[in-house]
Parts: structure tokens; C-alpha cells; sequence
């Protein structure tokens, strides 16, 4: 996708939000500034420096707060990692006519976002990049790990539910990167899409969601519900209508695949854990996942129902 290389004045953050998820919905991106090619978009401002760029910057994506990192200095690469790919063969332009001489910004799951300087016929010329960043999870990584990234959740664990009664009064074990996400990250919803049901939270307790469903058992079928042998157990609700739920068996807890129920009563399946479906849920745009959280190019986040706002 060629995005039109026109600049953005210096308030206009709602249309360099709307510029950036026209591009990060393209099947590739590409930069129309001269010699920047595939891989990345930049969108030129009309900034007076580049502390009034960050702060325009940091809006669009929520960034304030997250650490910025350095990426090219004075058309040189500082050598951070876990940086976007600068110079040589498929990397961002630096230095010389047509290369960026400043890049700053966020690493935020799938994307890298930054802000910087790039050299043009006319003189340097301040720009927003978004560039595209495979979000993998290295050997050793858990999950939890990887949704505390994604979200950039820096809060200290939860660790207040008990795990031994709540199992007793569903009757089963429960997959272990479930437990995990409620003590990690407590009572509240994904991306303000997917809400997690918690044991003892208020409105959304598992237990009792989980024990209402016999009351309700012609809604799941063709499938019957927990305690019954192969039963749905619902752990998960979303604002769409849509409800998740683990299919469960004899099988170890966490082999239990994820069901996805939508308002038509349509059922879809994965073959993950709880811990990968929620990341893939925000972060993969490729089928089956593609859900709406994993469409724009904006920082993912958790909504607490246990801490104050702000």
C-alpha cells in the first residue's frame, strides 16, 4: 500500500491515527518517501522540533509512560536491541540523501512506532514511522510473560484467589496458563474486548458462571456443558457477544483447547492453551485468529477492575 506522502499538522493526531491503521491494514507496507521502500510507512509532520513530535507521537499510541528507546543517532545506528532493522539490505534508510538521521520510539508487540528525522532534497524533514515486528515467543518464554509485554503490564501479581477451593466447587482442575493470567493480571478485560472471568470477582466469577451453565445447557450445544464428559466451561466474554471456553476432557487441563462462541451459535476451535489464544487474540491478524484487537497498529492493554483508574 502507498500511503500519500502529504504532511500532518502539529494537533492533527486523530488523522495520523487514522493514516497509520489505513496502512497497518495493507497486506504490506510500504514508504513513499524516496529510497525507504517495503517493511515500514512514514508519515511526515509538520512538528516544530522533535520533543513536540514525541508528545504527538506518545498520544497516538499511549506511550507516555513507556521507556523511549534510541534507534539511529546522527544517521548512525545506536545498536539498541530489540530495535527495527536500520541500514543494509532490508533495513530502514540511514544517513545520507534520503536516509533518517534521528529514529526514537516504542517497541509494542507487533509493531515498532517511532518518530524521527529523515534527509530529503529539501532539507531534513520530521516523520512517524510504523514498521511492522515479528512478535514470536523465544525458547524459555512463557506466556504470561509475553502478555505482560504486549500490554505493557507492570503491576505486581494478584495471587489472591484459591485455587485448591475454587477447583473443588467446579470440580475439575484448571489449565495452569489460566491461573497465571488471573494471578498476573486479576479481575478486568483485554483490550476492553475480552473479559475474564475470575473466581470471586464481582460479575464475573468463574464459579458461578461456570455453574449457571447447566441452567442454560440448550444454549452451547451441539456440545454439553461442564460437569458432563467433554462439557464447555466458559472462562472468558466479550462486549461483541462473543463467549470463550475451554472444551474439557480427561485430558491433562492444559491440553484443553479453546471454543469460541459467537452470537449466531456458530462454535470455532483452537488448538492452543488459554495464555497463547489471548495473545494471538490481540497480536495475530492471520486466520482463525484476525479477531478485531490484532486490526490497528495501537498498543495493546489491560483493563483492571481492581485498581483505580489512572
Amino acid at each position: 500500500m502507498s500511503v500519500p506522502c502529504c504532511s500532518l499538522g502539529r494537533v492533527d493526531v486523530s488523522a495520523l491515527r487514522a493514516r497509520l491503521n489505513d496502512a497497518w491494514r495493507a497486506p504490506e507496507l510500504h514508504c513513499p518517501l524516496p529510497i525507504h521502500g517495503a517493511g515500514h510507512v512514514c508519515v511526515p509532520s509538520d512538528a516544530e522540533d522533535l520533543a513536540e513530535l514525541e508528545r504527538v507521537a506518545a498520544d497516538v499510541v499511549d506511550g507516555a509512560g513507556r521507556p523511549v528507546r534510541a534507534w539511529v543517532v546522527g544517521g548512525r545506528a545506536a545498536g539498541v536491541p530489540d530495535g527495527p532493522p536500520v541500514g543494509g539490505e532490508g533495513g530502514l534508510p540511514i544517513g545520507g540523501e534520503g536516509g533518517l538521521l534521528e529514529l526514537r520510539g516504542w517497541v509494542l508487540a507487533e509493531h515498532w512506532f517511532g518518530y524521527g528525522v529523515t534527509a530529503t532534497a529539501d532539507g531534513p524533514r520530521r516523520v512517524v514511522i510504523l514498521a511492522r515486528r515479528a512478535f514470536t515467543r523465544p525458547p524459555g518464554v512463557g506466556w504470561v510473560a509475553l502478555l505482560r509485554e504486549a500490554t505493557g503490564w507492570t503491576e505486581p501479581d494478584r495471587c489472591g484467589v484459591d485455587w485448591a477451593a475454587t477447583e473443588a466447587a467446579l470440580g475439575t482442575a484448571l489449565p495452569g496458563d489460566y491461573k497465571d493470567i488471573v494471578d498476573t493480571f486479576g479481575a478486568g478485560s483485554f483490550d476492553e474486548y475480552l473479559d475474564l472471568l475470575v473466581p470471586g470477582a464481582l460479575g464475573t466469577d468463574l464459579v458461578s458462571w461456570g455453574q449457571d451453565m447447566a441452567r442454560y445447557a440448550d444454549l452451547y450445544r451441539p456440545y454439553p456443558v461442564h460437569p458432563a464428559p467433554g462439557g464447555v466451561l466458559i472462562w472468558g466474554t466479550s462486549e461483541q457477544e462473543l463467549t470463550f471456553h475451554w472444551l474439557t476432557g480427561p485430558a491433562d487441563p492444559d491440553d484443553w483447547p479453546v471454543l469460541v462462541q459467537y452470537l449466531d451459535g456458530e462454535w470455532q476451535r483452537f488448538d492452543c492453551g488459554t495464555g497463547e489464544f489471548v495473545l494471538r487474540l490481540l497480536t495475530d491478524r492471520t486466520p482463525p485468529f484476525a479477531f478485531p484487537p490484532s486490526a490497528g497498529p495501537f498498543p495493546h492493554w489491560f483493563a483492571s477492575w481492581e485498581l483505580p483508574e489512572g
